[in-house]
């Protein structure tokens, strides 16, 4: 016996509908969106999140229909091999920006009906005379969280009516005739867009997210001191200056079994500084990361020149004497300027840093290329020397900061290992008495407070010599520097299958990249001795490559399913 309707039917072929003529981009046009093949996109972006997007259905009709609310019945003429496309437009005024999405249907008639026909029917249609769009609207008049409507053969959403009629028209005329894109989905950023609200939206996001000073802290008069300059700071501020000048960007994201890719990739307008920053940027093989410790949880990676460093270690010096709060000599301001100069001189190209909780505590550590040894060992001998300058040892007691250095030995390892020891003491006036926040009702000083289970010094140690430089800090800092002086030749992140493919995958064009695990920080902070399989995240930033110009700038985000799906699973554990 055989039951009807079981075999796999092919579902009717999309019904032909006369082209539209295209039109202009609205005005505030910030993306168009693409997803070439949305069955495929949502396949593959359901699996890479599992746990609860296994529950979803399993197609974009199916999908599409659930979230509009639509009968089930719509679903089977909604074509998830055919491109999905949609626009994002600037709302005059700032706010949530106006959109609209479109999804092609194989009979728009018939959708058409399935809506509006029969007992059962809970929509009616109106068309709009100026843009043809066919709106359904429900039968009783009540609201609905999403506005639909049918152009051609495609079926329209947006979040309200007047978005669908204002971004629609654009999105089904001239966008599907558009070339269009390999990956899963496309965002394409025109340049007004990202010289206009884009550039302002992400500016006044990062305003709100910058490191600041320490709530309470105030400089003379009561103001509030100038911050100590952050590189995460200079980093973002240089993305954003980058990001201004581009002609063009596109954002795309892509799955695969093993994660999930964004990328941006952008145009320099030729003859724009920009352009010009960009092309002196300098890049390299970012496979240095993974000589540090196996244990690392948490590690950047950077290449500049000495140009760039020389420029930035000036801005560094005055934005520490600004944030010294009170007039520095002349003779310390410029000795702190020609310390950092010589540092970013003796300094090389290539840095690497990282941070694990290793068995003794937290420790950070970092390698460095030298371009002349001996102008970075005085560099450093200076630099520290400021500390034992008035100004600068004021400051520091100020906020509760003492410096002091020396030379350390650790056990079957030759050269000389220079030890920065930071000790936590009672806040200091420039007079060196007791700070007025660190005195009672009466008057009388009070002892600083005590943080449980941190130590009252760190120790920072560093060595030159045929490794380049080699710095390292903890709780435990002998122990830190021993394993990243020992890493390249022995256990390091190069072990970690998931990690040194994540880091390879960048590719050698790179200026930047920031690596972390977040798995392994969650077990390592539940306390679990099994910290489970890598599942890491890498942020990069470059230039050039495989397929782009030699000068066109490129971020990207890559993100291990395994990652998504925990995350997703433990959210708020963060």
């Amino acid at each position: 016996m055989t039951l009807t309707g079981c075999k796999d039917e092919q579902p009717p072929p999309p019904q032909k509908v006369a082209p539209l003529e295209p039109i202009p981009a609205p005005a505030g046009l910030l993306a168009e969106v693409f997803v070439p093949n949305p069955d495929e996109a949502w396949a593959k972006a359901r699996a890479a999140v599992g746990g609860p997007a296994l529950f979803l259905p399993s197609n974009a009709g199916n999908l599409a229909v659930t979230l509009l609310g639509l009968p089930l019945a719509v679903s089977a003429e909604i074509d998830g091999n055919l491109p999905l496309v949609g626009a994002l437009v600037e709302r005059t005024g700032g706010g949530r920006p106006r959109s609209a999405m479109g999804i092609h249907v194989r009979d728009a008639g018939k959708v058409e009906g399935l809506l509006v026909k029969g007992e059962n029917a809970r929509f009616q249609i109106r068309v709009d005379e100026k843009t043809s769009i066919t709106l359904l609207e429900p039968k009783d008049g009540g609201a609905r969280a999403m506005a639909i409507g049918l152009l051609g053969n495609y079926l329209l959403f947006a979040q309200d009516a007047a978005d669908l009629l204002d971004v629609g028209p654009y999105v089904v005329r001239t966008l599907p005739s558009a070339k269009m894109p390999k990956a899963d989905v496309s965002f394409e950023l025109p340049r007004e867009a990202l010289g206009g609200p884009i550039e302002k939206g992400l500016r006044s996001s990062w305003e709100s997210l910058r490191p600041r000073p320490r709530p309470g802290a105030t400089a003379e008069g009561g103001k509030a001191p100038t911050p100590v300059p952050s590189p995460l700071n200079g980093l973002v501020d240089a993305l954003l200056g980058i990001l201004v000048e581009l002609d063009h960007a596109r954002i795309t994201l892509d799955f695969d079994d093993r994660a999930a890719h964004l990328r941006l990739l952008g145009t320099p307008r030729e003859g724009s500084v920009g352009a010009s920053n960009i092309a002196a940027m300098t890049v390299g093989d970012p496979r240095r990361l993974l000589e540090l410790p196996a244990d690392t949880d948490l590690a950047i990676y950077l290449q500049d020149s000495a140009k760039s460093r020389t420029a930035d270690a000036k801005k560094y010096a005055d934005a520490l004497i600004a944030a010294m709060g009170k007039d520095v000599p002349e003779e310390d301001r410029a000795a702190l300027s020609a310390a950092l100069v010589a540092l970013a001189e003796g300094r090389g190209d290539s840095f690497t840093a990282g941070a694990s909780l290793l068995s003794t505590g937290p420790a950070i550590y970092a390698r460095s290329e030298v371009a002349n040894e001996g102008k970075l060992d005085e560099a450093l001998g200076n630099l520290l020397g400021l500390a034992k300058r008035k100004s600068f040892s004021s400051w520091l007691g100020q906020n509760e900061i003492e410096v002091s250095t020396g030379k350390t030995v650790l056990e079957n390892l030759p050269g000389d290992i220079r030890r920065i020891r930071l000790a936590r003491v009672e806040g200091k006036d420039d007079k060196g008495k007791a700070s007025k926040d660190r005195k009672d009702k009466s008057g009388k000083d009070t002892p600083a407070p005590s943080l449980e289970g941190v130590p009252s010094t760190i120790d920072v140690l560093y060595m030159l010599g045929k490794e380049g430089l080699v710095l390292a800090a903890g709780y435990d800092a002998k122990a830190a520097f021993r394993t990243v002086l020992e890493s390249p030749g022995k256990e390091n992140l190069s072990g970690r299958a998931e990690a040194k493919s994540a880091v390879a995958a960048v590719g050698d064009k790179t200026a930047f990249v920031a690596f972390v695990d977040p798995l392994r920080l969650l077990n390592r902070r539940a306390g679990k001795a099994d910290l489970g399989p890598s599942a890491p995240v890498v942020f990069a930033l470059g230039k050039g490559g495989e397929g782009v110009g030699a000068n066109d700038p490129w971020m990207r985000l890559d993100v291990a399913n395994l990652a998504i799906q925990e995350l997703v699973k433990r959210r708020g554990a963060l």
